[in-house]
């Protein structure tokens, strides 16, 4: 057997080995976080043990819905107007950043007036794609697929940026976006890149890559920022509805295992029991491997006839459907948030959804909405940022 082959396996075994016990630092106490971040995850830790969770919403400061995002009140809040607090945990989406830079000056701007405040942040990304300028899979006209159909393929056929324009578009949107701003925050940041990978409603999603496919994606994503030190980072994965493992990135590429779950007891794809089977997968993993659970999305959505349920038939969404199936069990209330998607008022009408309730809201059964948010935000499990403890010391 000649000696290069020899010296090669030799190096291909040196190569594994070291590959494996970085696996193995990264999954139980990560190299690619600073003091700060470590610090946030334990505390999200002793938050779970403690048997607190974290009420959320995205953009809650900078998009409301009488206001949408020309909201400019940053100390007004539609939680707080009904509550009298913020949310404890607020994530905020590069979408916007992409197309409004006056948006992102003011959203960079309440994102530091909420660390602040001592909530915990992140940061989510509806990523157009280059072709069809379109986060979704299939044109909502011809329901065909998009331009961007074989994206995640493009991506992965070659390692070389200088070669691969697909590869070098996502890098360059990494470059230009994501780590100016997790570089000028600074602070510890919680990142949920390409969610509901188990839909089929984005170009990262389920047909339009395999579960492999769409692993290589994730990990070479996070390994791009770790690369160029980002080291004030979470990383949050979170499949739609359910605990699909297939697409798991692996414990050196996450910390957060989240899920999206909508219409939750009221949709038979949503059910109370498929929502506990599902989060109870996901505690149990989680508690094995030293990772964190949270609701990484819900609302309550008009039904296929564009009916509103929320609030006109369930006005006690937030304690009935949301709270009372998670404490109903020790594996279930063990995760850190809940976050509430935003609601908008985009046609000017009040004929969109509205996730909460916020001060002038005329639909049947308002008046009942707001008192069981109250309600909600008075139960002794939910925390706001009023009543949040520091999350940033030990």
């Amino acid at each position: 057997m000649p000696n290069n082959y020899l010296k090669s396996i030799l190096i291909m075994g040196i190569i594994a080995l070291t590959s494996c016990q970085i696996n193995k630092s990264s999954s139980s106490e990560s190299i690619h976080q600073d003091t700060a971040t470590k610090i946030l995850y334990n505390n999200l830790k002793k938050l779970v043990n403690d048997g607190k969770i974290l009420f959320g919403q995205a953009n809650a400061t900078t998009i409301t819905y009488l206001g949408g995002i020309n909201h400019n009140d940053l100390s007004r809040s539609d939680c707080k107007d009904i509550t009298g607090s913020h949310p404890a945990f607020i994530e905020s989406d590069f979408m916007w950043y992409e197309q409004d830079s006056a948006f992102q000056t003011k959203d960079i701007l309440a994102m530091k007036q909420a660390y602040e405040r001592g909530a915990v942040l992140a940061y989510c990304w509806h990523l157009r794609g280059p072709d069809s300028q379109s986060f979704y899979a299939r044109d909502k006209e011809t329901n065909k697929f998009t331009a961007d159909s074989l994206l995640v393929k493009n991506i992965l056929s070659n390692s070389n940026r200088n070669e691969n324009p697909a590869l070098n578009w996502l890098l360059t949107r990494l470059d230009s976006m994501v780590i100016p701003v997790f570089n000028q925050l600074s602070f510890p940041l919680i990142f949920r890149p390409f969610h509901e990978m188990n839909g089929d409603w984005f170009w990262w999603g389920r047909d339009n890559c395999t579960p492999d496919e769409y692993i290589r994606l994730f990990r070479l994503t996070i390994d791009y920022l770790r690369e160029k030190s980002i080291r004030n980072m979470l990383v949050a994965w979170a499949p739609d509805k359910t605990a699909d493992f297939r697409y798991y990135p692996g414990d050196a590429y996450t910390d957060i295992l989240g899920l999206d779950i909508y219409e939750p007891g009221i949709m038979p794809y949503s059910s109370h029991e498929l929502m506990i089977e599902n989060i109870t997968k996901m505690v149990n993993y989680a508690d094995k491997n030293g990772k964190v659970v949270a609701i990484t999305e819900t609302g309550l959505r008009k039904d296929d006839n564009g009916n509103f349920r929320y609030p006109d038939i369930h006005p006690d969404f937030w304690t009935n459907y949301v709270l009372k199936p998670i404490l109903s069990t020790k594996e279930t209330r063990r995760i850190a948030w809940i976050m509430s998607w935003y609601g908008a008022d985009w046609r000017g009408d009040q004929s969109t959804e509205a996730y909460t309730p916020y001060l002038g809201m005329k639909r049947p059964n308002a008046d009942k909405a707001i008192e069981d948010f109250k309600a909600f935000y008075q139960h002794p499990a939910t925390l706001f940022n009023d009543s949040i403890p520091n999350m940033y010391h030990e």
